[in-house]
């Protein structure tokens, strides 16, 4: 393992072990008068219940990024296992032909959040976006994608490791 000198931690170092924390998938995504803007994010969580607020980061040279702040509103997917694929192509960029509803939820996903805009914050290479939720979708119900060790995974059951005595 790696120690931290007085110059800090090396990117790589940083990036190996943060691949250790896992993390559900969603896709963020807005339609705007071009169509519709996606992009895959770990990096999301909740922040507040009383006003409910989300906060995720997004690249600072992210397209998807771009037409948020353009439009001032934002929609997150959270994604099932049988969404792997379309994760995939959102974290390239290319939503183009994916099934997005009219107010840019990706179809059939577990849940979806409607969110204004309400701050943005320039931290290191990327933007941290807090938003307000306006709008909740129930989706379907499946198991979540989660991200870990620099791979796809499926959530399972912890084994109980004593049974419960009664």
């Amino acid at each position: 393992m790696s120690q931290s000198g007085p110059e800090g931690v090396s990117a790589l170092d940083f990036r190996e072990a943060m691949s250790r924390w896992a993390s559900g998938v969603a896709v963020v995504s807005v339609r705007d008068a071009e169509g519709v803007a996606a992009t895959t994010v770990s990096s999301f969580s909740s922040l507040s219940l009383s006003p409910p607020l989300v906060a995720l980061a997004l690249q600072q040279t992210s397209r998807t990024l771009k037409r948020v702040e353009a439009a001032g509103r934002f929609s997150v997917s959270v994604l099932s296992t049988a969404q792997r694929e379309i994760s995939v192509r959102c974290a390239k960029g290319d939503a183009e032909g994916l099934a997005f509803d009219e107010r840019a939820f990706v179809q059939d996903s577990l849940a979806g959040l409607g969110c204004d805009v309400l701050d943005v914050h320039r931290y290191g290479d990327h933007l941290l976006l807090v938003g307000r939720v306006v709008g909740i979708q129930r989706g379907v119900e499946g198991d979540p994608l989660v991200y870990w060790n620099r791979g796809y995974r499926a959530v399972t059951a912890h084994p109980d490791l004593e049974p419960t005595r009664k």
